[in-house]
């Protein structure tokens, strides 16, 4: 017999695979589950990290329209017109929020796909986003709680190895 999610060899009665941890068809019958806190979570919080970076996205691309119409005198002149410091400030400012929404829908694109890179992309970015009162910090130790937790790293790896 097989492993139906890795492919590795089982002894026939077995409950779950030795190496990735799947429950075999003896395990379904005899009611075994090994559903573990990352596999709960990975996708709702793929999601919720995708729709909160796409608001960074927006954020950001709005920031450098200003920058670059508004501020710089070609939609409009204002009266008094903004120091010459303010457009390339928002501009700059722009490109990081930018990239900053560009990565977590990546991280979250990544955690859907189940790759490997996207645990340690979707941290960084959770790490980064607690200081954005509430909604970041509230992702953002949602994010820790599921990926830092006590055997986390193992458990993602299984369910990347599964998965692919």
């Amino acid at each position: 017999m097989f492993c139906t999610s890795c492919g590795n060899a089982i002894v026939a009665g077995q409950a779950v695979c030795g190496k990735c941890g799947a429950p075999t068809s003896a395990g379904v019958m005899q009611g075994v589950t090994t559903v573990n806190r990352v596999e709960q979570h990975y996708r709702t919080l793929a999601v919720l990290t995708i729709i909160y970076s796409l608001f960074w996205v927006i954020g950001g691309a709005g920031m450098l329209f200003a920058a670059r119409f508004i501020f710089s005198g070609i939609i409009g002149n204002m009266n008094p017109p903004p120091p010459p410091f303010v457009a390339p400030l928002i501009n700059v400012l722009g490109w990081i929020v930018l990239t900053k929404g560009i990565l977590g829908v990546v991280s979250g694109i990544g955690l859907l796909a189940r790759e490997m890179w996207a645990r340690v992309l979707t941290l960084v970015v959770a790490f980064v986003s607690l200081i954005d009162i509430p909604f970041g910090t509230a992702i953002g130790a949602y994010s820790i709680w599921v990926l830092l937790s006590a055997g986390s790293e193992q458990d993602y790896q299984k369910l990347c190895y599964a998965g692919h």
